[in-house]
């Protein structure tokens, strides 16, 4: 799949220019995991369910992410729904394409129409609006009613908005160059389950073989484990204790501390800039744990 390396270029360059902070968090994650479920997300965010289905309103009503509700059964022959989110490339370009486009033709519209405000008197200067002039008309054109002067088109100075629309086109510059790139591959619109079955053929090939018989025999630490810097030692009690430590330093209401102290406490006082500070030190120190 050629596409995927340009259209999550794509995605991130959009989320982070049109999007807040935490929106930027979830996309990357789902970019980098292709389908996670909502309990999943939560984990990852290290947030409640209320507070990440808040978080993610928008992408979904934007169509960033695509989510479906699953039921699955309990062991207890019981039912559960699961949320279920992923991104559909094809969707998110077209909605990509869309809304690039709506957004350039509103602004050269509104431009076109600001710049013609009603009618002036060439000689005395009065001003009428386009509904008042319609009924000054003599002969084909329109007169002032206190000089008989012309009326012409009254156009204003419309420098600013010129200058907005040119910085506009400037910011999108990038989007718009990925987009025309994207156009070269046929991206295929997918549903759950060629999402799932992409997910799967991407975990196989990162997989990695297994080196020794005995390697089997070690056991990782827990994502709890790692995050507080403990060890780890081998089932038969070997002394093959291993400290893991993050010297990385990130902030909490905008004091330094080091990761590794960090507490929930401290998660809950961080702004939405330092959160995602913390989750990408996380996130590259957790992925080096799992490969």
């Amino acid at each position: 799949m050629d596409y995927v390396p340009v259209m999550n270029k794509l995605i991130k360059k959009v989320v982070r220019k049109f999007y807040e902070p935490h929106h930027v968090v979830i996309t990357d994650i789902l970019l980098k995991k292709i389908l996670l479920y909502d309990t999943e997300l939560c984990e990852r965010m290290k947030m409640l369910s209320k507070e990440v289905n808040r978080l993610v309103i928008r992408l979904k009503e934007d169509k960033i992410i695509k989510y479906e509700t699953k039921v699955e059964n309990k062991e207890d022959n019981g039912q559960i729904l699961r949320t279920v989110y992923y991104i559909n490339y094809a969707e998110v370009r077209d909605v990509i394409k869309y809304k690039i486009f709506k957004m350039t033709k509103n602004l050269e519209n509104s431009i076109k129409m600001a710049q013609t405000e009603g009618y002036m008197c060439m000689e005395c200067g009065k001003e009428y609006s386009s509904l008042d002039a319609q009924s000054l008309m003599e002969n084909y054109v329109f007169k002032c009613e206190d000089c008989k002067g012309d009326l012409v088109e009254n156009k204003k100075d419309r420098s600013a908005d010129c200058m907005m629309y040119s910085n506009l086109m400037s910011e999108l510059d990038d989007i718009v160059l990925l987009l025309k790139e994207t156009d070269k591959f046929s991206i295929p619109s997918m549903d759950y389950f060629q999402v799932l079955q992409m997910k799967k053929e991407k975990e196989d090939k990162q997989m990695p073989a297994p080196k020794e018989e005995e390697a089997s025999s070690i056991a990782f630490p827990t994502v709890e484990e790692f995050d507080v810097g403990k060890g780890y030692v081998t089932d038969d009690g070997s002394d093959r204790r291993k400290d893991i430590k993050i010297d990385e330093y990130v902030t909490v209401n905008g004091a330094k501390k080091l990761f590794s102290d960090i507490t929930e406490e401290d998660k809950e006082m961080m702004n939405e800039t330092e959160y995602e500070e913390y989750y990408e030190i996380y996130s590259r120190y957790h992925e080096d744990l799992e490969s």
